[in-house]
């Protein structure tokens, strides 16, 4: 006689639950790059090794890969368990604690979509911040400041996502003594005022090395 069905849902959840936390790790793995580093230089963290996550930027698609196939992952042991259950029901009718199995997959499904919902809002942040921000500015020197503000253009090295910009802007404005900043991507530039008895050309490029992504005073400014 053929051994009953398991139609319980415990295997397929646990499988579940390590493909949504391996999709929540390689999403966090794929923003390493551009949103972890905003959010650090928002909180006034830095430091060379807040730098060193820009060195991510070769592997993002390589963890989004993941992240998606992680996420499908799931999506196929959600199915799997959902027929297995219904199958079960079928073949041997209700023989278990229907209140706990009618509660069960409805928590399960509602963790595991909170964590699908997670992944995929970090692999979406570059672009959800860009948004939120508005479109990147046009670097445009100015010339109606007054005598004690200086300005420099500064040539910034390392932008390649959607709110890397914003990142640079964002460790720019941190100096003390910086008034505005305004960065572009083409060209890739930064413009920026600032109280000349408080602030130097090189804190401002130490601040946008330590935020990952260093500058030097544009050439053809």
């Amino acid at each position: 006689m053929p051994e009953p069905v398991d139609s319980s849902p415990q295997t397929p959840d646990r499988g579940a639950r390590w493909g949504v936390a391996a999709a929540i790790g390689a999403a966090v793995a794929a923003s390493a790059c551009c949103t972890v580093p905003l959010l650090l230089v928002s909180l006034g963290v830095g430091g060379a090794w807040v730098g060193s996550l820009t060195a991510f930027e070769p592997y993002r698609p390589l963890f989004v890969a993941l992240a998606v196939g992680a996420l499908g992952y799931v999506a196929w042991r959600e199915w799997r368990a959902a027929r297995l259950t219904a199958s079960g029901s079928d073949a041997v009718g209700v023989d278990c604690d229907c209140e706990e199995d009618a509660v069960q997959p409805r928590t399960r499904r509602t963790i595991l979509g909170a964590g699908a919902l997670a992944a995929v809002l970090l692999l979406a942040s570059p672009w959800l911040v860009r948004a939120a921000s508005g479109p990147p500015t046009t670097a445009v020197l100015a010339t109606d400041a007054p005598l004690a503000t200086a300005r420099v253009v500064l040539a910034v090295e390392d932008m390649t996502c959607a709110s890397c910009d914003v990142t640079v802007e964002r460790a720019l404005l941190a100096v003390e003594g910086v008034d505005k900043a305004e960065v572009s991507f083409e060209p890739p530039r930064a413009v920026v005022s600032f109280d000349p008895t408080r602030a130097t050309v090189a804190d401002l490029m130490a601040a946008t090395a330590a935020a990952g992504y260093p500058t030097a005073p544009a050439t053809d400014a």
